[in-house]
């Protein structure tokens, strides 16, 4: 099994590098961080991971830039991956975002991972300027330009929302034929996305059950787009909240959600165990808080107590 650690939201540089710094230290897999550009002043009933669709976060709550805190991050660290859970894809444009992912994995030596999703929160949308209804086709259509750019030698393209040709794109990723390509959400439509576009299926806020029934048809959509199964990372991510570790926020006794899992420190061993036998590879997990020293502890007890009882 392989782990990875979403960034705390903080806005200190240093503490982000440090934070990152022990993360490769303890041997973990990748660094992660999500985004967002602006949050809208009155709550939203459209976020798909709570039975109301709230957002939990206050709306004043700061985001710093993905792709800028990913490069930024890869200049402190060395060996860890670093990627994004996930970056909306139709926010930004096409060949900006694969020159700076491309920028990206230059940089870092071949490090980065591309995690996209098609967004839910029809505000920022709106802001953007960017159409909500249209965002599936698009992201199908920025991917299949994020490929073309980074492995031909003289790309060119004809889409429904894009096209170009005439042009060198350089430098290169490092990582051919592309920067591994981590597909977000949990519906079938992203089933079928990953089967097409992706690396990995990276599925957020799901319970390992759920992963577990929804395999056959990405394995089935996978053959039908003539590839493996075995090209196909099964990656999971939820909160990890250690209960007893005496970290703020992480809860108390034992409960397994799709949001994420609250419970003692064996349990958190026999869920991760549990997660490798039905055919999970990698879990990503953030925190119950996003101070820096109490993040920096969970990750300490992770790798003392948990990762080597769980292998």
């Amino acid at each position: 099994m392989q782990y990875g650690f979403c960034l705390p939201n903080t806005m200190d540089g240093d503490e982000l590098c440090r934070f990152a710094k022990k993360a490769e230290e303890l041997g973990f897999e990748s660094v992660w961080i999500g985004d967002h550009i602006v949050l809208p002043t009155s709550p939203t009933n459209q976020y798909p991971y709570t039975p109301d669709g709230s957002f939990r976060r206050p709306h004043d709550a700061p985001f710093l830039e993905t792709l800028t805190v990913l490069a930024y991050v890869a200049a402190c660290t060395s060996t860890i991956r670093i990627g994004s859970t996930v970056v909306i894809v139709p926010y930004r444009n096409p060949i900006l975002q694969a020159k700076i992912f491309a920028s990206l994995d230059v940089l870092s030596k071949g490090r980065a991972v591309c995690g996209v999703g098609v967004g839910w929160l029809e505000k920022e949308f709106e802001t953007l300027d960017v159409p909500y209804s249209e965002r599936g086709p698009m992201t199908n259509e920025w991917l299949e330009i994020f490929s073309n750019l980074w492995s031909d030698e003289e790309p060119a393209y004809s889409g429904d929302y894009y096209s170009y040709d005439g042009i060198f794109f350089e430098p290169k990723p490092l990582q051919q034929p592309r920067i591994p390509i981590w597909v977000g959400g949990h519906t079938r439509r992203a089933l079928r996305r990953t089967a097409k576009y992706g690396d990995a299926w990276h599925p957020s806020r799901q319970s390992p059950e759920y992963v577990t029934r929804n395999l056959p048809y990405l394995y089935q959509q996978v053959e039908a787009e003539g590839r493996s199964s075995d090209e196909i990372t099964i990656s999971l991510k939820r909160s990890l909240h250690i209960s007893d570790i005496g970290v703020s926020g992480s809860g108390s006794g034992n409960e397994t959600t799709g949001a994420g899992i609250v419970a003692n420190t064996q349990s958190v061993i026999e869920d991760i165990k549990k997660c490798a036998d039905i055919g999970i590879h990698q879990l990503t997990y953030d925190f119950p808080t996003n101070d820096i020293e109490e993040c920096i502890r969970i990750l300490e007890h992770f790798a003392e107590k948990v990762a080597p009882a769980a292998s």
